[in-house]
């Protein structure tokens, strides 16, 4: 191909190019695509920013006082409550011998915090107690004889009714009330939450895991611990403002009394009144 032909092919392919309507229209997708853009990313810089200054509470905290069912089943036999810890005043996670995790930071004076927020955990409860030990896959209780469970050991007639190699597992309620989960992962990790029932079981993968018998222990002291300033005002109030009432009603039936007996002033006047009548009539 010649020089001048490639030219003009050249041209011609210029002039093909587009119209002079197509070259003038403005591309709107375009343009609304980067606002789209730049409006989603001010609004994630505001929102991270937010988070930032104001990060999200996790309970609980040194003016909380929680409490947490609890409960150990070994090869299918509930173990008993633990007792009350040897060192209630200095731990801020304890237990009172009742069956219930007492979740209390502000017990605390030294350190209050490495029992706030996620320092709340069953982990931290097990190493609060005096010979109590919980990892991942083993649990030791702070009973005397007590052994120490690793997954893979076999349950024994000796410690209960189920047999076979038992793993650490735990289940999980967020209420009294409600349905139960087996928790995945390491049950040192567990958080503690207000109202929630947990149980440690050493047991053969698919045994049913049940829930702690101080159920009933945590409905009363959560019936009791929400109200419990209110409740204590409440039945203070109605014994106080009981014997004015009474006493009340006792000064008004007296009054009525008062009435009677001067009632019977006149009832007096008129026998009087009649003996007048009755001397008068003997003197005429």
């Amino acid at each position: 191909m010649s020089r001048g032909s490639f030219g003009r092919s050249v041209a011609r392919a210029a002039a093909s190019g587009g119209s002079r309507s197509y070259r003038a229209r403005r591309p709107v997708a375009w343009y609304a695509a980067m606002v789209v853009i730049v409006v989603a990313g001010i609004g994630l810089v505001v929102y991270s920013r937010n988070e930032l200054l104001h990060p999200a509470v996790v309970g609980p905290t040194a003016t909380d006082n929680w409490q947490v069912a609890f409960a150990v089943d070994i090869c299918g036999t509930v173990q008993g409550d633990l007792p009350a810890n040897s060192n209630l005043t200095s731990v801020g996670i304890r237990t009172f011998g009742n069956g219930l995790i007492d979740v209390d930071p502000g017990v605390v004076t030294t350190n209050p915090a490495a029992y706030e927020g996620a320092n709340a955990t069953l982990g931290k409860f097990a190493s609060s107690y005096p010979g109590f030990t919980l990892t991942s896959t083993s649990i030791h209780l702070p009973v005397k004889g007590a052994r120490t469970w690793k997954n893979g050991d076999a349950c024994t007639a000796a410690a209960g009714p189920l047999h076979g190699a038992g793993t650490l597992q735990v289940e999980t309620w967020s209420s009294p009330r409600a349905t139960g989960n087996l928790f995945v992962g390491d049950p040192t990790k567990v958080h503690l939450d207000n109202g929630e029932m947990i149980t440690v079981a050493f047991l053969p993968k698919g045994a049913s895991i049940p829930e702690p018998a101080s159920r009933t222990a945590l409905l009363q002291a959560l019936g009791t611990a929400v109200p419990s300033s209110s409740s204590a005002t409440k039945s203070t109030l109605p014994a106080s403002s009981t014997a004015p009432t009474s006493s009340t009603k006792t000064s008004s039936k007296t009054v009525p009394s008062t009435k009677t007996s001067s009632k019977t002033a006149p009832s007096t006047k008129t026998s009087s009144a009649t003996g007048k009548t009755s001397s008068s009539t003997k003197k005429g």
